[in-house]
């Protein structure tokens, strides 16, 4: 009995192992589809900023209108990414770690602006 209780035990923990995301190809991939949202977002502040310098109240609905694509192209992005790693987007935990991974890897270019 204890023979079939360690022989199915081993059995789940390798079925367990085989099945867990990998985070980082998922880190991977949230970096890989943030690169256009992230160079529309580079381009949306150089955008607000040189608006704000100016008072040009035209280029500064401009620039918004520039971070709202960034926005909805960032939406699309991880709504496939739910559909690839469903385990991830079932757990917040795991979504933090992977998200952790992409900010070393693939750092925001709106917080280096903002510094």
């Amino acid at each position: 009995m204890n023979r079939f209780f360690l022989s199915l035990l081993s059995v789940t923990f390798i079925n367990l192992a085989w099945a867990a995301p990998d985070l980082n190809e998922a880190a991977d991939d949230v970096c890989k589809c943030l690169e256009e949202p992230y160079a529309q977002a580079q381009e949306a502040m150089e955008l607000l900023e040189a608006a704000q310098q100016s008072g040009d109240m035209s280029a500064l609905v401009s620039a918004q209108g520039e971070m709202m694509g960034v926005i909805g192209a960032s939406s699309q992005c991880f709504d496939a990414l739910a559909q690839k790693y469903p385990e991830i987007n079932q757990s917040e935990e795991l979504q933090v770690e992977v998200m952790q991974l992409a900010e070393e890897q693939c750092p925001n270019p709106a917080e280096q602006f903002g510094n």
